[in-house]
């Protein structure tokens, strides 16, 4: 089962192992899977995704405009194999990345929510949202030992104290470490 969760929608979004993930996914089609998979590759927001246009692919990277990040700081993501691949299965000649007939121009968060809600209901899993992909990159990511700095570099976050609020700390994983390091302590 997913760590945390929102409940009500009150709470933080769930943490999904890759396991849970990868189960996500295949309940999805494209593109709905293709923007779940990207928001959980470049560890963006949603709205930041569904902005992405077919020009902002370039150079190996992924370009989040200024205007379209929450910070207003434009940052990249490296374009890595998996990464590319969705692309490969998305991206149209020009245009948004996920155009839609609507008003907006691309498909809504709104859209997306609605289906990966439905995906997660169907697999049992409680307090999925759209920032669950965000929530579980960032946290598999600290989780392989990668510093805070290279995480507030991959997300966009401009304190510890923001990026902190992210990261699912498995109790469970504490209290083993904690046991090691302390298997060899002598109490007197």
């Amino acid at each position: 089962m997913p760590r945390e969760g929102k409940q009500n929608r009150s709470g933080k979004a769930a943490i999904l192992e890759l396991e849970e993930l990868q189960n996500l996914f295949s309940e999805l089609d494209d593109p709905y899977r293709a923007i779940a998979q990207l928001c959980y590759l470049t560890a963006g927001r949603i709205g930041e995704v569904l902005l992405l246009e077919a020009g902002h692919v370039t150079g190996g990277y992924l370009l989040f405009p200024a205007p379209n990040t929450k910070m207003k700081v434009s940052r990249t993501a490296k374009v890595t194999a998996p990464m590319a691949k969705v692309l490969e299965r998305v991206k149209p000649p020009s245009g948004y990345l996920f155009p839609s007939s609507g008003k907006s121009g691309h498909i809504t968060a709104r859209a997306v929510e609605h289906r990966v809600k439905r995906a997660a209901e169907l697999l049992g899993y409680d307090g999925v949202s759209l920032h669950s992909f965000r929530r579980s990159r960032l946290t598999h990511l600290h989780e392989q030992g990668w510093s805070l700095s290279e995480l507030m570099r991959v997300s966009g976050h401009k304190s510890l104290a923001a990026l902190q609020e992210y990261l699912g700390v498995d109790q469970s994983a504490v209290d083993e470490k904690l046991a090691a390091i302390d298997a060899g302590f002598e109490v007197a």
